[in-house]
């Protein structure tokens, strides 16, 4: 039933909710096969498809420069190093089509992450299964992305605070994650009032001993998420995401409860850790959105 893809992550077929929980419990990222790769939405999403159901809908776009993940200064401050354009869909995939052959060849790159699945893919929602290991009602996000020799879509090392249930529908992504040691080892961009406390400075594809010197180099998990697999993904464990095809994905986000904090290993532990500093930069300018986005949930 159960089998290792490394070292460090377990992979798991179609669980029970009762196994799922007990290996929830340990508060580790882990693989789940044979549960996906069987809803409509892996067989019947291409972009013809899509564009056939969905493509007049509007939807935000991120535009970056192609650089914009080598420079902490761009991806761990809210800034002006990109931006977000209103465009319908079936222009977006057009788009990443042609940048994905190699048609453009422009600095600019784009990505289409956390559309709202349920309110602008409505009729989408019918090709997927949610999954039910977890007893409330998920938040779901869809994301569209691509790679090409002057772009990949990707998602800079950051943590979420919720438990994340990430499908893989189409193409491959990778997934480095990083276990929630010390809050500060990641170098969260506290310094400044724009700082996005949850982001790492860190590029973990950029081996920056000098700069970084107390950041887990060495407690990397490496996974290739393929098609059809489904990752979990704890909270407050840190991940850095990029796309190696272009890809669609689906994300599963479930708020936190109190008991979690008692039911998960060692979760309680992480959050002290990552509270005391993040407050003190709340308190001298930071955003207090971001402090009621990561502690919202906890009384529900």
């Amino acid at each position: 039933m159960e089998t290792q893809s490394n070292k460090s992550i377990l992979k798991i077929k179609n669980p029970s909710t009762e196994k799922f929980l007990d290996i929830w419990k340990q508060y580790q990222p882990f693989l789940i096969e044979d549960v996906a790769e069987h809803w409509d939405a892996c067989h019947k999403w291409s972009n013809d498809y899509l564009i056939e159901h969905c493509g007049n809908k509007v939807v935000y776009i991120w535009f970056f420069q192609k650089n914009f993940l080598y420079d902490y200064k761009k991806f761990a401050y809210d800034n002006d190093s990109y931006y977000i354009k209103e465009m319908q869909y079936k222009e977006y995939v057009k788009d990443i089509e042609e940048r994905a052959n190699g048609n453009n060849n422009d600095d600019i790159g784009c990505y289409s992450n956390e559309i709202d699945f349920e309110d602008r893919f409505p009729e989408l929602v019918g090709d997927v299964t949610y999954p039910k290991y977890l007893d409330r009602k998920p938040w779901v996000n869809l994301w569209h992305g691509f790679s090409n020799k002057n772009f990949t879509s990707a998602s800079t090392l950051h943590f979420d605070r919720v438990h994340n249930i990430y499908a893989q529908i189409r193409g491959r992504k990778r997934f480095l994650l990083f276990p929630p040691s010390n809050y500060l080892s990641f170098y969260p961009p506290l310094n400044e009032s724009s700082g996005i406390g949850h982001n790492s400075k860190v590029n973990p594809d950029l081996l920056q001993l000098e700069l970084f010197p107390k950041f887990p180099w060495q407690q990397r998990i490496e996974v290739i998420l393929q098609p059809g697999e489904i990752l979990y993904i704890p909270p407050f464990w840190w991940h850095h995401v990029t796309a190696i095809d272009e890809n669609i994905s689906l994300s599963f986000w479930y708020d936190l409860k109190i008991q979690d904090f008692f039911k998960q290993k060692n979760m309680l532990q992480v959050v002290l850790n990552i509270a005391p500093p993040y407050l003190r930069h709340v308190i001298s300018g930071g955003s207090l959105k971001d402090t009621i986005d990561l502690f919202k949930g906890l009384i529900s």
